[in-house]
């Protein structure tokens, strides 16, 4: 059996659990007449925004997950395996957390909607917010064949990705926006190829990474304060500019700053991850880690109305009590969340009969082929929807215009249980490829 690779699970694990802590502690809530309003502490306090340079940790899980893939999609071809299989086996992994979460969350949004509209509109936009990172990932996921082939040209593919980021963002502000969603998969993409590249870095060239990361923040530093681009690595409430949503050059370059820091630090890491601590707490982690990120905003929205309805939300700011009260709120959570992973985290591995039954197929075709790109592209799209929209007014009551598209939850939902079905009708092993499983 193939060694894992514990540097990859510690950087998957420890960035989603970075991501956790961001999240409920820069919500911040404010009531009014019963109608909660969703704030950023970054947008209170500006100064703060420099702290998303280390704290926008996403790219090190897109570097990290490229790696774990690779390693996967490499022990599928040598078993036989078409991509078309090997993808549908990713694409349930995914869905399969995904689906008692909002067969949860769907009949909650329409009952709360019916009796507390006003109050619960808000944070109902809250829910589905996150999903957008398996959109991304799971193209990610897809185009790993494309990865391996430029990860042997190292660092100059990553570069031409950064440029063509780069050429992307000069559409998007030269006032075509549209253009600017084709970075959710360039940038994403250029972090995962980074990834494979700073994995295989000879021990010899580590330290060069050092000088990669050093000029990829310079210029990001020049970017931000010559450019259109904002300080801020995160999203921002009603932000003129987002880094995140469509991703921008500025992000594309922290990313190269974070994951080529990572690759010089490796030998270290691993030195790390031989310790039982630190790779028992990675373990844990890494079985838990999507129950986590999907179920942690709604332990933060149980607790925001809880803190509401026994009067002890947190005061606004700049009274000094806001920081204690945050430290009390930030407990609060991470106590709640224990017991919410451990009852939800069985369900991201329990198999679901229709969706994992496996079933022969007919000999493979060009259309099971297309069935199969068609489904992840269509599940990609369906998670990015249900993220622009939120729950609020599900199916088709509320429309959010996201780069010019008008989108539902609705639509979203549809669009997940179609490129579900089509990835299970293209990934179906055929006789002969189950007999090689």
């Amino acid at each position: 059996m193939t060694e894992r690779d514990r540097v990859v699970d510690l950087l998957r694990g420890a960035s989603l659990a970075v991501v956790v802590a961001g999240h409920v502690l820069m919500a911040v809530v404010t009531w009014t007449d019963g109608v909660p309003r969703v704030d950023n502490i970054l947008a209170l306090i500006p100064s703060l925004r420099i702290a998303t340079w280390g704290l926008q940790v996403m790219p090190l899980f897109f570097a990290a997950g490229a790696v774990a893939n690779r390693l996967g999609f490499r022990s599928a071809s040598a078993r036989g395996e078409p991509w078309r299989v090997w993808m549908w086996g990713r694409v349930r992994r995914l869905v399969r957390p995904v689906i008692p979460y909002l067969a949860i969350w769907i009949p909650l949004v329409l009952l709360l909607g019916a009796f507390l509209p006003r109050a619960s509109a808000p944070l109902a936009r809250l829910s589905t917010q996150l999903l957008w990172f398996l959109g991304v990932y799971l193209l990610v996921i897809a185009t790993t064949p494309w990865q391996l082939r430029l990860a042997r040209v190292g660092l100059p593919a990553v570069l031409a990705l950064v440029t063509i980021a780069a050429l992307v963002d000069v559409a998007r502000f030269g006032g075509v926006a549209p253009v600017g969603l084709l970075n959710f998969l360039v940038v994403w993409f250029a972090a995962a190829t980074l990834g494979l590249v700073v994995r295989d870095c000879k021990p010899q060239h580590r330290g060069r990474l050092w000088i990669v990361a050093a000029t990829a923040a310079l210029v990001n530093v020049a970017l931000v304060r010559l450019g259109p681009y904002p300080l801020s690595m995160v999203g921002l409430p009603d932000a003129p500019v987002s880094n995140v949503a469509p991703p921008t050059l500025a992000l594309a370059l922290h990313a190269v700053m974070l994951i080529a820091v990572a690759g010089a630090s490796w030998p270290a890491l691993e030195r790390a991850c031989a310790g039982p601590r630190v790779w028992r707490a990675t373990q844990r982690l890494g079985a838990v880690a999507m129950t986590l990120y999907l179920w942690h905003l709604t332990v933060l929205i149980v607790v925001i109305i809880a803190e509401h309805l026994a009067g002890v939300e947190r005061p606004p700011l700049p009274d000094w009590r806001f920081w204690p009260a945050t430290a009390l709120h930030l407990a609060v959570v991470a106590l709640l969340v224990v017991p919410v992973v451990r009852v939800m985290s069985p369900l991201e591995h329990t198999a679901i009969p229709w969706l994992d039954r496996e079933r022969s197929a007919p000999p493979a075709s060009l259309l099971s082929h297309a069935a199969a790109v068609a489904g992840v592209v269509v599940l990609s799209i369906a998670f990015l929807v249900l993220s622009a929209t939120g729950m609020e007014g599900f199916p088709f009551a509320r429309t959010v215009h996201y780069a010019g598209l008008p989108l539902t939850p609705g639509l979203g939902f549809l669009l997940l249980v179609a490129g579900t079905l089509l990835s299970r009708v293209g990934g179906r092993a055929t006789k002969s490829e189950h007999r090689v499983r």
